[in-house]
């Protein structure tokens, strides 16, 4: 172990069991979409807040994976929440419903900005079996998808 804290991390890693709990998701565009379908994937209850949605969304919500409120973001939408994202393109409206969300004890996460947020979704892959999560501490995660790429590439060449 080093003396100097630079190496520290802004976030932990971890393995959060979202199994039957309330998240909910403000914004119906692509970020939302993909939120969406994670949480959806690792079996908790998803509300989408948002008066459009994309196709892809709406087929997800069609094939029951979530639940869609067409209306835009009031606080009482937050209600009983477990997770909070904030997915819009507005970035003053994702700071409002970070702050609310924060003060009804959810956890939250703001797609536009890591600093407001308490947790972060790493870029996944699974693979026989197994999840690969990588995190770029909330700095890039463009670099994320693209080291996940360069690792599901890897073990895709190492199963063949």
């Amino acid at each position: 172990m080093t003396s100097d804290r630079s190496d520290r991390l802004h976030y932990l890693p971890v393995g959060l069991d979202v199994r039957g709990k309330h998240c909910i998701v403000i914004g119906g565009g692509s970020v939302g979409t993909r939120k969406v379908h994670t949480l959806s994937l690792a079996g908790a209850i998803v509300s989408v807040i948002s008066p459009t949605v994309t196709e892809e969304l709406a087929a997800e919500i069609e094939a029951g994976c979530a639940r869609w409120v067409r209306d835009c973001f009031q606080e009482s939408h937050l209600d009983g929440a477990f997770l909070v994202i904030a997915a819009t393109d507005d970035e003053d409206l994702n700071a409002a419903i970070i702050q609310a969300a924060a003060e009804r004890g959810a956890l939250v996460c703001d797609a536009s900005s890591a600093e407001r947020s308490q947790v972060i979704f790493g870029a996944l892959h699974t693979n026989e079996g197994a999840i690969i999560a990588v995190f770029t501490d909330g700095r890039d995660p463009s670099h994320a998808r693209r080291t996940r790429d360069r690792i599901a590439h890897l073990l895709d060449q190492g199963s063949n």
